[in-house]
Formats: structure tokens, C-alpha cells, sequence
């Protein structure tokens, strides 16, 4: 099959695992962000486009009241530590199924698989294709749809969420285009908490 069509029936097969976190619109997100990354850092589309879009399929494997434990932005501690460790895991787990079963390339499902499993755990990454998913993958939270989505999400304000990756951006990321997109939307959603506050 064409790259094309390869993308949509992985997206397909990813769906039912996507849906116990409500995470079918994060993949796509972080997979457009994955394309705009490759165009401007380089990398093997080849190893991330399905990295970013399997990536967090392992929360299926996790009850609703584990995934509050472990997910968010007032998650932490050793038990939200060992369950996000499942769900990559997990993730990686299904994600080599889910590849071997389209025969992909078994040394790209090596190195996919490889990503999944420590997407995010852990400060360094070890190849581009490493640096270009966990980047991706974080810059979610800033998009449009990912800002607004995580505060309905985990109970947040809009305040404490900009606030937070305020804080945060400067030490996550491992890419120059990736630092510059999450400063755009940073700025543009610090826009739209202001308009809402004024009632526009």
C-alpha cells in the first residue's frame, strides 16, 4: 500500500485503542505537528509517523481511575510513575502487533517500538526520530484544540494550564522548531484566555 493509505489504516487499527483516553484527536494533532517537524528537522518519516500515531495506545490497558492517577498535570509519585512506565509499555507492546500484522519493516518496528516504550519517561533522547516524537507529542498541549481539550480534560483553569507550560516549555523540548511552535501557540492562547476574560 501507498504512504498514503498506510497512515490511514494505521489510524484506523490505532482508533479502538485511542478511545479509552478520548485520544484519536491527540494522535492526529501530534502527527500533523510530526509532519511539520520532519519537514524542518530532517528524520525518517518512516519511524515517526507511526511512533506518533501509536504512541499512546497503551492506555487501553489501564482502568479510567489508573489513567487520573497517572496522567496530567498534577500527576506525580511512584504510583503515577509505574503506571505511565505500563502504558508505554503496553503501547509499545501493541503497537509491534499492529505493525507485524501490516508486515511493516521489522527493523523500523524495532525502532518504533523502541520509542514507544520510553516516550515519556525519561530527559534524553537518543536519535532524531526520538527528539522529533516525545516533541510532538508535547506540543499537543499548546495547539488549539489540545489546550482547550487538557483543561476540560484534567479539571484545569485556563490560567493554570497556560501557567504551567509557561513554566514548563523551555526544558521540554529538544528541537529549535518545536521550541518556536510551542511559543507561538503559548502567545495565542494567552490571547484567547484574555479575550474570554473580557468576554469577546
Amino acid at each position: 500500500m501507498d504512504r498514503d493509505e498506510f497512515i490511514r489504516t494505521l489510524f484506523r487499527l490505532a482508533e479502538p485503542y485511542l478511545k479509552v483516553r478520548g485520544d484519536l484527536a491527540h494522535a492526529r494533532v501530534s502527527h500533523q505537528y510530526a509532519l511539520c517537524l520532519l519537514e524542518q528537522e530532517g528524520g525518517e518519516p518512516g519511524i515517526v509517523e507511526p511512533a506518533i500515531i501509536l504512541h499512546d495506545v497503551g492506555w487501553s490497558q489501564l482502568t479510567p481511575e489508573q489513567i487520573k492517577i497517572a496522567f496530567g498535570v498534577r500527576a506525580g509519585g511512584a504510583e503515577a510513575e509505574r503506571l505511565n512506565r505500563i502504558h508505554e509499555l503496553e503501547g509499545a507492546a501493541i503497537a509491534r502487533r499492529l505493525l507485524k500484522s501490516l508486515k511493516y519493516n521489522p527493523d523500523w518496528v524495532d525502532r518504533i517500538t523502541f520509542l514507544i516504550g520510553r516516550h515519556d519517561s525519561g530527559d534524553k533522547a537518543d536519535s532524531l526520530e526520538e527528539r522529533l516524537v516525545k516533541d510532538a507529542d508535547k506540543l499537543w498541549r499548546f495547539s488549539p484544540l489540545g489546550f482547550w481539550n487538557e483543561i476540560e480534560r484534567q479539571g484545569l483553569s485556563a490560567e493554570e494550564l497556560h501557567g504551567y507550560l509557561s513554566e514548563q516549555y523551555g526544558s521540554w523540548f529538544f528541537t529549535l522548531t518545536a521550541l518556536k511552535f510551542a511559543e507561538e501557540e503559548l502567545r495565542d492562547r494567552g490571547k484567547e484566555i484574555s479575550a474570554a476574560n473580557q468576554g469577546f
